[in-house]
Formats: C-alpha cells, sequence, structure tokens
C-alpha cells in the first residue's frame, strides 16, 4: 500500500497544467465510480443472491 501511495504522489505531482488535473481528478471519479459499483454488486451477490434470480443486464436482453 505504500507502494502505491508514493506512486499516486508522484503521478500526481507530474501534472503541470490544469487539463492534466482536471485529467486526473476525472480518471479518479470514474474509479471510485466502477470500484463502488462492482462493490455494491459484490455484496448484494453474497447478502442477497436471490435478488439475482431475474436479472437482466443491459443489452444481453435484447438480444433474445
Amino acid at each position: 500500500m505504500k507502494e502505491f501511495i508514493t506512486n499516486y504522489k508522484t503521478l500526481m505531482s507530474g501534472c503541470e497544467t490544469p487539463l492534466d488535473y482536471i485529467m486526473a481528478v476525472w480518471v479518479n471519479i470514474l474509479l471510485a465510480i466502477s470500484l463502488s459499483g462492482i462493490g455494491m454488486v459484490a455484496y448484494e451477490l453474497i447478502t442477497n443472491p436471490q435478488q439475482f434470480n431475474d436479472v437482466t443486464w443491459g443489452i444481453f436482453d435484447t438480444l433474445g
């Protein structure tokens, strides 16, 4: 974990323009959203697996 923090600080200190900072923040926001979504699916799968019996996953329900 310490190595990750060091690499993250190096990445953020490499930002030179405001666009670099905006892109870095945007990537972090997208990463947080995706991790929270995947975590929520995993949590629901463990705590309430009955919920996934009749689930449709977006485009797959339109293919058949």
